[in-house]
């Protein structure tokens, strides 16, 4: 392997490193919504995001709950990054509706869904080529006339 690809190798891995602390980071800033809307037989149906942890998605619903119990209607997990999770990341992501009011003791089971987030392959190593320049070789005649001296190399 070559001083350059090695380098390059370097480079890459730091960058994949920074990545990575970068959406931690961030992911740790962000608090969980809740998103509410009416259910097809009028009652509140909310639904709660949370990145890391699912007890993050517990807190959230209960605290939107009044304290009180809710009912987990659907759960999933998924790949996201950085600050949300629109593509997949280094950071698994909660997602839960509920609805509030008396439960029936389920537990969500948070069923990963999509892709899972790989690092981008490093680029392939270059190719290296050895060339052998073969030289011929060398003849230089040099002949002296009326004082000027005049040589060819052949």
């Amino acid at each position: 392997m070559s001083i350059h690809q090695e380098e390059r190798d370097s480079m890459n891995k730091k960058l994949a490193i920074i990545f990575i602390a970068i959406s931690t980071l961030t992911t740790a800033c962000v608090t969980p919504s809740v998103k509410e809307y009416t259910g097809p037989d009028g009652r509140s149906v909310k639904t709660v995001k949370c990145s890391k942890s699912p007890e993050k998605c517990f807190i959230t619903a209960s605290s939107s709950c009044s304290g009180g119990t809710y009912q987990v209607v659907t759960s999933e997990s998924h790949a996201g990054g950085l600050i949300a999770d629109i593509l997949p990341g280094p950071v698994t992501w909660y997602g839960m509706t509920y609805i509030c009011g008396p439960s029936d003791g389920k537990m969500p089971y948070f069923a990963f869904k999509g892709r899972e987030f790989t690092l981008p392959d490093p680029p392939p190593e270059p190719i290296q080529v050895e060339v052998e320049v073969k030289t011929q070789p060398t003849t230089t005649r040099c002949n002296e006339s009326r004082g000027t001296i005049t040589c060819k190399t052949y």
